[in-house]
């Protein structure tokens, strides 16, 4: 009588979490959706999201892990772990370019959020791979065990910097779909279509870097923002950080400004306005080969663009002729008004912060802004104590203040009247190994060229 043999896993393995290897497509894939799955599942643990019992214990390279269960006693376990399967079809299909796991506190405005922990996804079979700026020539599972790892690791040592989750927070998923490659109707199951693209946050906010794993099918790049005053690390945490990232401790928090969803980083903007976010359409100069932004040269078509373009910072015939021969101040102040009034002919309404996230600009820039567009008539005031934001005067706004600052006729000096001596706050953050930022910001769908569409989940969670 033959016995029969059971071989018991070491819970410590990475087999016994991830797949062995992920030299195939169908295995990196595999890999991606384990990788997810495990991130999502840690974060929730390590903000005290859900109570110990929905969880199982793993460990990976003497990190102790914890595993969200489907079948616990948490209705809301149950839940993101159900959010989490539904994408993992759009990840086969290459369909998932952007997630985002959001905590917010206005049931009625999941929206604007309070914190966010987003995956982004990249797809391409023989990717070239980088390490510290070198280039590694070909994946291996070592390397994608070992990102994997500092990645979890990081995701612990970062969340001890986060100040408690208040009562009562919501939680929700928000996908992002290729355009090129998704049907326009598609939608995972448990999720509908978005009936607002763009993500706003309550406060000032720091985007930080968690980690980047790669195989050679796949990228997978995790980033946490939060309330810039929620979040601290001590100097010793700074330096636990650094080194697993390979980075100095200055490097591990980026100001998370505005800059548009989609393929960001792309190109290398330096434009006159100040903000060196991805916005709309951009042109590159001929002289510094720099990319600026249409609008602050009054380019908002295609059959607009000029066949050279030379931005006001370089020498020769301007493409704009009316910033020649201005100052630096009023050509900064000039674009930047431009780039706000079309800006504001896509939306109904804005607040000042969304304004500041959108153009990448200073919290106190976006106010100087929106006191001459309410005093321009371009901008409505909102109701005592509403906290709807400033209605956009649509008709003023296209019959008026189009026309009228995007003409040639108009000067520089009459367009900057009120906003002289502002300070703009464009960003500097530092480009990852591809070249590429990677924040799914508030401008995200305020972009001409660089829109994604995107799905929200039908049922978010209150969190006791």
């Amino acid at each position: 009588m033959a016995t029969a043999v059971c071989h018991r896993q070491e819970v410590g393995t990475w087999s016994s979490i991830f797949p062995s290897d992920q030299m195939t497509e169908q295995k990196s894939a595999f890999f991606v959706k384990k990788l997810l799955a495990v991130s999502v599942s840690y974060l929730t643990y390590l903000r005290n999201i859900f109570p110990e019992n929905a969880f199982s214990n793993r460990s990976l390279d003497e990190l102790e892990l914890k595993i969200l269960q489907e079948s616990s006693d948490c209705p809301g376990a149950n839940k993101v772990c159900q959010w989490v399967r539904s994408c993992f079809e759009a990840l086969d299909k290459k369909y998932l370019n952007s997630l985002v796991l959001g905590l917010y506190m206005d049931p009625s405005d999941p929206n604007t959020l309070l914190e966010s922990y987003s995956f982004k996804f990249n797809y391409e079979e023989g990717m070239e791979l980088y390490h510290n700026n070198e280039k590694i020539l070909t994946s291996t599972t070592d390397n994608t065990k070992k990102s994997t790892v500092t990645l979890l690791r990081t995701l612990l040592v970062l969340t001890q910097g986060l100040n408690p989750l208040p009562d009562g927070v919501m939680m929700t998923m928000k996908l992002y779909f290729n355009e090129e490659s998704t049907p326009s109707d598609y939608h995972p199951p448990g999720f509908v279509e978005s009936k607002q693209d763009e993500i706003m946050y309550e406060d000032d906010t720091v985007n930080i870097k968690v980690g980047e794993v790669a195989t050679k099918f796949h990228t997978v790049k995790m980033r946490i923002r939060t309330n810039r005053h929620n979040f601290e690390l001590s100097p010793d945490t700074k330096e636990i950080v650094a080194e697993l990232s390979d980075g100095s401790p200055e490097e591990i928090k980026d100001q998370g400004t505005a800059s548009p969803g989609g393929e960001t980083g792309e190109y290398e903007v330096d434009c006159v306005c100040g903000s060196r976010v991805e916005d709309g359409m951009l042109i590159v100069c001929t002289v510094c080969d720099k990319w600026s932004h249409g609008l602050c040269y009054r380019i908002i078509e295609n059959n607009d663009v000029p066949e050279t373009h030379i931005c006001a910072k370089c020498p020769g015939q301007c493409t704009d002729a009316s910033l020649m021969g201005a100052d630096r101040a009023t050509i900064q102040a000039t674009a930047l008004w431009r780039r706000t009034l079309y800006t504001l002919t896509e939306v109904k309404k804005v607040k000042d912060r969304e304004l500041a996230q959108r153009l990448g600009i200073a919290l106190d820039v976006a106010k100087k802004l929106i006191t001459r567009l309410v005093s321009e008539r371009f901008l409505r005031k909102p109701p005592a104590r509403s906290k709807q934001g400033y209605t956009v005067n649509q008709a003023e706004l296209k019959n008026k203040g189009i026309p009228h600052y995007f003409s040639l006729l108009s000067s520089t000096q009459e367009m900057t009247q009120e906003t002289q001596g502002m300070k703009i706050a464009g960003e500097k953050r530092k480009l990852d190994t591809n070249g590429e930022e990677f924040e799914l910001s508030s401008s995200q769908s305020w972009t001409a060229n660089k829109r994604l569409r995107s799905a929200d989940i039908k049922t978010p969670i209150r969190l006791n």
